[in-house]
């Protein structure tokens, strides 16, 4: 039997680690695999997506050659048990030798087996290389932050890996493959732990002087920041921070902006809106509840803060969620 977990037992998950407390808030969404197989050399060109990309490589020995524009970067030579992750999924080549170019991804005759799974195989037998090209979405919150910071490229070798994420890279390996039924389903999940650990793995090893994750490991900012993490919607005050870090008002203010590159409020508030923006497109709740649940004394001047900070206004996503329901509700009514 599972025992729900009571809001105040989260927020004392990592409470003597920001990095971890915050690392909490960061969730994935929409991961989907290329499953590929190949006889014979091989090269693939995949153009610049708008969300993150990884490779996990199988058996044999590949290349990935990340191509950002304007800027150089070195190849990456991956082996069997390795994932490489390219937070920004720049232009890139991924092939069986160092190359700079191949074929385009999008003109090879893939085969679909589910919205997030297909097949690809090429120059026949014996398989000399097994790989599974994936993406997915980091979805807001901590996410837009946390991109930023990563670099063009994060690998796992699998000889470096933990324990879990060895476990989780070997399960992978079997998954990709003995294909059974269901492995898309738990290569995603996979898939999901072994790209977390990654980043963390990164972020345990950096140690920038200044932004957001030099805030974080600040012994007396990080822990006011991963407390708004953790409850932006707390009636939080520039006063009640400080005094969270044990720091005058003005001296809190001054290191917060130079570590963050945000004062205070400013930080929060656009963090309170990226959380109601992930709120309104999955929870049915009006804009007049989440105008009280983040302490705005009207819609109408929630309503001008949310589209300041995101662009849109809170109506148009409320929407948009209500016609994709409406849409799949129809669709279900056709079918049946």
């Amino acid at each position: 039997m599972h025992r729900r977990s009571s809001g105040r037992e989260r927020s004392q998950w990592g409470a003597g680690d920001p990095l971890s407390s915050v690392l909490l808030d960061l969730r994935l969404s929409g991961t989907f695999f290329c499953h590929s197989e190949f006889g014979s050399p091989w090269a693939l060109e995949i153009a610049e997506r708008d969300f993150a990309s990884f490779h996990f490589v199988a058996s044999g020995e590949c290349w990935l050659q990340p191509l950002p524009a304007g800027r150089r970067a070195e190849a990456v030579r991956l082996g069997p048990g390795d994932l490489v992750l390219l937070p920004r999924s720049p232009h890139q080549v991924f092939s069986s030798s160092k190359r700079r170019t191949g074929t385009a991804l999008s003109v090879l005759p893939a085969r679909e087996l589910s919205a997030a799974v297909s097949v690809l195989r090429r120059g026949g037998e014996p398989v000399r290389w097994l790989v599974v090209c994936g993406g997915l979405r980091f979805e807001a919150g901590v996410a837009a932050s946390l991109v930023g910071l990563l670099p063009e490229v994060v690998v796992l070798r699998a000889t470096e890996a933990s324990p879990i994420v060895a476990s989780a890279l070997s399960a992978m390996r079997q998954e990709a493959t003995l294909a059974r039924p269901g492995s898309a389903t738990v290569m995603a999940r996979l898939a999901d732990v072994v790209v977390i650990h990654a980043i963390r793995a990164w972020l345990e090893k950096s140690r920038p002087q200044i932004g957001w994750l030099a805030a974080l490991r600040d012994p007396q900012i990080g822990g006011a920041l991963a407390a708004v993490h953790q409850r932006p919607e707390g009636a939080w005050s520039v006063s009640a921070l400080a005094r969270s870090a044990k720091l005058s008002r003005s001296r809190f203010s001054e290191r917060f902006t130079a570590l963050v590159g945000a004062a205070p409020m400013q930080y929060l508030a656009k963090l309170r809106m990226q959380r109601a923006l992930e709120l309104l497109r999955a929870e049915p709740l009006s804009v007049g509840e989440l105008a009280a649940r983040f302490g705005y004394d009207s819609e109408a001047a929630f309503a001008r803060a949310f589209k300041r900070h995101t662009g849109v206004s809170p109506g148009s996503v409320r929407g948009v969620r209500l016609n994709g329901r409406r849409t799949r509700r129809a669709g279900a009514t056709r079918r049946s």
